[in-house]
């Protein structure tokens, strides 16, 4: 599997207008986040659990990928593995 399809960028929106457009400080993690449409300040920490339920959605729709993948995946190299055996077959 690749990993590196697994990688997903997920923007973080403003809590009162939705913007997902932030003045920040990269280097310092504990100065405040400013949303530049409306002016709203808060944490880095506050933003992701404002965002938190917009992150489980996308945790969960990743996994269902990595499931579906790790399957067929599993399925090929079974198949692989017993090709040419007259007692197993695989559906």
């Amino acid at each position: 599997m690749d990993e590196g399809k697994y990688q997903c960028r997920l923007s973080l929106l403003c809590p009162t207008c939705s913007s997902d457009l932030f003045l920040f400080d990269d280097e310092n993690e504990a100065a405040p986040v400013v949303c530049a449409t409306c002016g709203r300040q808060t944490t880095r920490d506050e933003l992701t659990r404002d965002n938190s339920e917009n992150i489980e959605l996308h945790v969960a729709d990743m996994g269902r990928e990595v499931m579906a993948d790790a399957t067929r995946e599993l399925n090929r190299t079974l198949r692989d593995a017993f090709r040419g055996n007259k007692n197993i077959r695989f559906r």
